[in-house]
């Protein structure tokens, strides 16, 4: 996962994405979907400007990939930036825990919206889980954009709306920097926001950063590309 300033655009996280979630989990247990990799990760490290020689791997306390989540269990996965403008690296290890989605009529959604797009909220309605990231390594980095979507069957969600959406009961809030996400138990709360209809519910959340999804990678990064060794599988809360 790399932390790219123009990568918030992208509809990787949270509030101002057209992704959204549904009104009911469902009552299965957590279950694996694949196994592990064999190799496990090295601790975490400080920023480095060496560039990366191997891919993210797993430990056996990491998340499997293709697990399937309650809501509010908590995933354990690795996680590796590239900072651009100080051409550094820097990996630690996050906690994930994705709450209970909840619906609200789509007239609460705020934004710079015209009339047409104000008039396809009002018949339509939103849906949004809070997500609580934490510091499970210890050590100061970034947590940066993580990749979640959110999941509303074949076709994905009824309705798609150009802007950027907020919620007064959804705030995403910026990842923090490295010196405030630098101790163990560090936490920021965050939010997934979609508008769709109550025939195509959201249902679930997933997040799909490296290994669990292929990584993004940019022209200008100078590492590897690893995703031969990536894309396991996501990590599914439902």
């Amino acid at each position: 996962m790399r932390s790219h300033a123009f990568a918030l655009i992208s509809c990787l996280l949270l509030a101002g994405c057209t992704t959204g979630e549904a009104a009911a989990p469902s009552a299965a247990p957590a279950t694996t979907a694949s196994p592990a990799p064999s190799s496990a990760t090295s601790a975490p490290t400080p920023a480095t400007a060496a560039i990366p020689t191997e891919p993210l791997r797993l430990t056996d306390e990491m998340t499997r990939p293709g697990a399937r989540l309650r809501f509010g269990e908590k995933a354990i996965v690795p996680v590796r930036h590239y900072y651009p403008l100080l051409k550094t690296y820097a990996e630690g290890v996050l906690g994930i825990v994705v709450q209970r989605i909840q619906t609200t009529p789509g007239s609460e959604v705020q934004g710079n919206f015209d009339e047409d797009s104000r008039a396809v909220l009002k018949r339509h309605t939103a849906y949004y889980a809070k997500i609580i990231i934490t510091n499970e390594s210890g050590n100061a980095f970034s947590p940066g954009t993580p990749r979640f979507t959110g999941e509303f069957g074949d076709f994905g969600p009824a309705v798609t709306v150009t802007g950027e959406m907020r919620l007064p009961s959804c705030r995403e809030g910026y990842p923090p920097d490295s010196d405030e996400f630098d101790r163990k138990g560090a936490e920021w709360k965050t939010c997934l926001l979609a508008v769709s209809s109550r025939s195509r519910p959201m249902t679930e959340v997933r997040y799909g950063g490296p290994p669990y999804g292929k990584e993004i990678q940019f022209e200008q990064d100078p590492s590897p590309d690893f995703n031969k060794h990536y894309d396991l599988g996501a990590i599914t809360w439902s």
